[in-house]
């Protein structure tokens, strides 16, 4: 006998959130903006940078966050040894954003990549088909100059082929309104604005 498979993207989404409502029913987790541990401490967050691009960081764990600010310089700091106290979440904020904005994108990069400082560059499309990681795993693809996801999950007996042409908008426009049983004047008029 069969079943229908219910599997529905909102209720794995929802099912994400299963630790931090656990986390709130303790006590711990407001959920006013800006208040709890994933968004209100300064180590959580982008950056600016001083070219314009950005970075992302955060180091939840105390051993991550130490050497995250040991790497910054601020390791021996006794505001950032107070991190974790919510008074001092915007006064660390701003210190950290005048320095991330002091040093390019690069700088940071090559500061904190590979480390466990919970680090992270922001990337363009572009640039993430081309960082080290991602080009090795063989994440992103290019079809007809237009860049795409590989196909995931990926399976070593049976891989999945490589996507299609991305079609163009509008492209099987007229083919679908056909295969829905409208008309040839009924499309022209669609097309015509009327």
């Amino acid at each position: 006998m069969g079943q229908v498979v219910d599997a529905a993207i909102v209720d794995g989404s929802a099912n994400l959130m299963n630790l931090l409502l656990s986390v709130h029913a303790a006590g711990q987790q407001p959920f006013e903006r800006g208040s709890g541990l994933l968004d209100g401490p300064a180590w959580v967050g982008s950056y600016a940078c001083a070219d314009g691009h950005f970075i992302s960081i955060s180091p939840l764990e105390p051993q991550f966050n130490a050497l995250l600010f040991s790497k910054l310089g601020l390791g021996d700091d006794p505001e950032f040894k107070r991190a974790y106290e919510p008074r001092l979440y915007a006064h660390l904020r701003e210190r950290l954003t005048a320095l991330f904005a002091s040093q390019p994108r690069l700088h940071w990069i090559n500061l904190l990549e590979g480390t466990d400082a919970c680090f992270a560059p922001v990337l363009t499309p572009a640039e993430a088909m081309e960082h080290p990681h991602m080009a090795a795993r063989g994440v992103y693809t290019r079809q007809d100059g237009v860049l795409q996801a590989a196909p995931a999950p990926r399976f070593s007996a049976t891989p999945a082929g490589v996507p299609g042409a991305v079609p163009r908008r509008g492209e099987h426009g007229v083919d679908i309104l056909r295969s829905a049983g409208l008309s040839e004047a009924e499309i022209a008029q669609l097309l015509a604005g009327d």
